[in-house]
């Protein structure tokens, strides 16, 4: 029974995804648009600024590898053209129609791998270290409920299954797919891919406060 591997290296170093054939899909419903769970700490137009640097900040940490930003904003979109990033127009609103036209993108141009990664991951400097990785990777957030990054060849049979419970449900349906096709799964836990900025808790959280901070200022 194939088990999977708890640590970014687990694999080896022959385990690792030509970055030629990886794309990374940021999805992005808007900047000013959600993140109401903090508006008791943050003005709306701070909210916009916050969601604004942090793509901005992830974009910068994937500049490297090939970018796509999922979205049917014109304010994204018109950031993204600016950015020289490649723009995809899912058919409908959500993270898991996002997720799936990222994926018919990369499998319509010939990509082997995609990377989905959550737009509000403050401190994304780790993400070429997950990026090196073959087969299947999932990075949960740091209550390991939801999934901030999964990473998976284009043709695994996995369906996206985001919002409340996320990460248990990727994982049965990743160990699924990696004995199927057969290929390695690799879940990690990672202190700063963990964090995300949903509540007031995550804005005060020590690793994620010296770069919001830094966003807002």
């Amino acid at each position: 029974m194939r088990t999977p591997s708890r640590s970014p290296y687990a694999g080896g170093m022959s385990d690792v995804v030509d970055e030629r054939a990886l794309t990374i899909a940021l999805p992005i419903r808007s900047f000013s648009g959600g993140k109401e769970r903090l508006s008791s700490r943050l003005s709306s137009h701070q909210r916009r600024s916050l969601a604004h640097q942090m793509c901005t900040n992830l974009l910068e940490a994937v500049r490297s590898f090939h970018v796509i930003v999922v979205t049917n904003d014109a304010e994204v979109e018109q950031w993204a053209e600016q950015q020289h990033v490649d723009v995809v127009n899912p058919d409908a609103v959500g993270l898991n129609v996002a997720a799936d036209a990222a994926r018919a993108w990369a499998r319509d141009h010939h990509r082997e791998q995609i990377m989905i990664v959550h737009s509000d991951v403050p401190r994304p400097e780790a993400l070429p270290l997950v990026c090196a990785l073959e087969g299947i990777t999932i990075v949960p957030d740091h209550q390991r409920n939801g999934t901030n990054v999964f990473s998976l060849p284009v043709h695994a049979d996995i369906e996206f299954s985001y919002g409340e419970g996320s990460f248990q449900r990727h994982v049965t349906r990743a160990s699924a797919a990696a004995r199927q096709t057969p290929c390695k799964l690799h879940i990690v836990r990672h202190h700063q891919l963990g964090l995300d900025i949903d509540t007031p808790n995550d804005l005060a959280h020590p690793l994620a406060a010296p770069a919001t901070k830094e966003f807002l200022s």
